[in-house]
């Protein structure tokens, strides 16, 4: 029980902290559960397209610095933020209680860290407490990080019509990027060839800067929103759908 509790906490605490920043109304709690559990199902698509590729952890010797970039880039990240920003753009987006940008970030957390918690579940099931306390301090925050690069851009491109597809786009590769580059300098340590030509200590500082500068610029992100004094969009809209 206590195992679960470290793998399902962590992702319901950014929930709840990314909720309470959200001071311009705050929406239909529904609306956000589903979303988090609508994340979790998203694990699923993700997952068949992880199984269909080659894993490169597998037999790490056999493996170039390009199949760990293929593999961490388009298999890896893009299949995660994937799954997660079709839930976002198809389920929350839509929605009329989806009335002003920063619902980007909200949903978008909601939906990542609905995905997080599913991994923190298998995690701490199969490698226990070490890794657990691990993902709290490091996986969780940065999933919190990429929901909130992937959501601020998507929650401004509901608003700003004439750049919508860009900015869409802009949600899921910069959510891409920083998952992906995070993914490889960690993948990438198991290849003992690589780390006689590139120390293993240069790779986790690699790791280490691509979370930080990620959590960087979700917090300015969010700064962003707090700064605000007043709601410019649709703030007389229901709280429902029709």
């Amino acid at each position: 029980m206590f195992l679960f509790a470290l793998a399902v906490a962590p992702g319901l605490a950014v929930c709840l902290f990314i909720y309470s920043l959200n001071k311009f109304g705050k929406g239909s709690m529904r609306y956000l559960v589903i979303s988090f559990i609508l994340g979790m199902a998203a694990t699923v698509p993700a997952l068949l397209v992880q199984l269909m590729a080659e894993d490169v952890r597998t037999e790490p010797w056999r493996h170039s610095i390009a199949s760990y970039l293929w593999y961490a880039f388009a298999v890896v990240a893009l299949s995660e933020e994937g799954s997660k920003f079709l839930v976002l753009r198809l389920y929350a987006y839509p929605k009329k209680v989806f009335r002003e940008p920063f619902d980007g970030v909200i949903y978008g957390v909601m939906i990542g860290m609905g995905f997080a918690t599913v991994e923190n579940i298998e995690y701490v099931h199969k490698f226990g407490l070490e890794t657990g306390v691990s993902r709290f301090f490091l996986a969780i925050p940065a999933h919190a990080a990429f929901a909130v690069l992937m959501g601020f851009p998507v929650g401004r491109a509901k608003f700003e019509r004439s750049r919508s597809f860009g900015l869409l786009l802009k949600g899921l590769l910069v959510a891409v990027l920083f998952h992906g580059s995070f993914d490889f300098f960690l993948f990438v340590q198991q290849n003992r060839e690589i780390t006689q030509k590139l120390s293993t200590g240069l790779l986790s500082f690699g790791a280490f800067a691509t979370f930080y500068i990620a959590v960087r610029l979700a917090m300015r992100a969010l700064r962003m929103h707090q700064a605000r004094e007043h709601p410019p969009y649709h703030q007389n809209h229901s709280e429902h759908d029709g």
